[in-house]
């Protein structure tokens, strides 16, 4: 067993998921509270979201020698799906998140890791911008940035199913400098 199965593996499903659902609870039952209405009248879930980054439910996965609950992948799921009780379209929204956080643990060196932890553990949540639109292989990035005449940075392109990207801390873009 590697040490990062170790950090990964330390919560049970048991009582140590049960302290880690328990904090996000309350704010999964106020966030039920508006959900239909922001269903019915369009309401982006600004508020809501602002409570989960508070929370710091972004940072579930994170070991916790970074400062993260150190979540396993069946218990984030476990309470992403009591998040769904309470309101699916805000579990839908911070899939590019917990997308971008899996590829840390997995594929990135500990330099990349710390830098991203440290934004998770204070509350930042990133939405993605990274699927280009049209017919475009794996790996092809259509979309571009440039300088203008003043030598500001412009970026160029499409992206799509970006869903709840608006509301979150940043995005993380998938482009070339040209």
């Amino acid at each position: 067993m590697t040490t990062a199965q170790i950090e990964l593996e330390e919560l049970s499903v048991g009582a140590d998921y049960e302290k880690v659902a328990n904090r996000f609870r309350p704010i999964f039952e106020k966030i039920a509270q508006g959900a239909i209405q922001r269903e019915k009248e369009r309401i982006l879930p600004f508020e809501p979201i602002q409570w989960l980054k508070e929370a710091k439910l972004g940072a579930v996965r994170i070991p916790r020698k970074y400062g993260g609950d150190g979540v396993s992948l069946p218990q984030l799921f476990q309470l992403l799906a009591e998040l769904a009780e309470a309101d699916s379209n805000i579990v839908q929204a911070l899939r590019g998140h917990f997308a971008f956080v899996e590829d840390r643990l997995v594929a990135h060196k500990e330099h990349s890791q710390e830098v991203w932890f440290q934004r998770f553990v204070q509350g930042d949540l990133v939405g993605n911008a990274w699927t280009e639109v049209g017919n475009v292989q794996i790996g092809d990035v259509v979309t571009r940035v440039t300088k203008d005449a003043s030598g500001n940075l412009v970026v160029n392109g499409e992206k799509y199913y970006s869903t709840g990207s608006i509301l979150q801390t940043g995005l993380i873009y998938l482009l070339t400098m040209k």
